[in-house]
């Protein structure tokens, strides 16, 4: 009787070790993906723009020529490892995260249903930025990234 109390209490214990690990294995990831708009207007595109916070705008000002940075749209999505999302950021701007390859991040931006950049990265880097659409007037960017946007 002991024995197979033994075994039983082994099985289960096995089971639920088994539940732990796949629930660990899908732990969901969040990523912060901000739709920026670079110009030289002091005045926000939209009245519901805010400027960029400082982390972006140390990644962004000494790169490109743009004296101002405008957070368009700012999505949050929780993904496992193994899964793609489509996230639409405005009416003819959307990013897709992939996760599918468990070793790669794969970020791609579309205008309207077309792909138009692709950026594949370690799946452990903080962010993604994708930069487009240049014009005399400015430039948009989609920035894929782990912490959490700050104001």
């Amino acid at each position: 009787m002991a024995t197979r109390r033994f075994i039983s209490n082994f099985v289960s214990a096995l089971v639920l070790g088994c539940f732990a690990l796949n629930a660990a294995e899908a732990e969901k990831v969040t990523y912060y993906i901000q739709l920026i708009r670079g110009t030289e207007d002091a005045s926000p595109p939209s009245p519901d723009c805010q400027p960029i916070g400082p982390k972006i705008a140390k990644r962004l000002s000494p790169v490109f020529r743009w004296n101002y940075y405008w957070e368009m749209a700012l999505k949050d999505v929780a993904m496992e490892r193994g899964e793609k999302k489509l996230v639409h950021l405005a009416p003819q701007r959307s990013v897709e995260i992939d996760l599918t390859d468990l070793a790669k991040r794969q970020v791609t931006a579309f205008e309207g249903k077309k792909p138009v950049y692709k950026v594949v990265n370690p799946i452990g880097s903080d962010m993604t930025i994708i930069g487009g659409d240049r014009t005399t007037n400015g430039s948009w960017f989609i920035i894929v990234r782990r912490d959490k946007p700050s104001k």
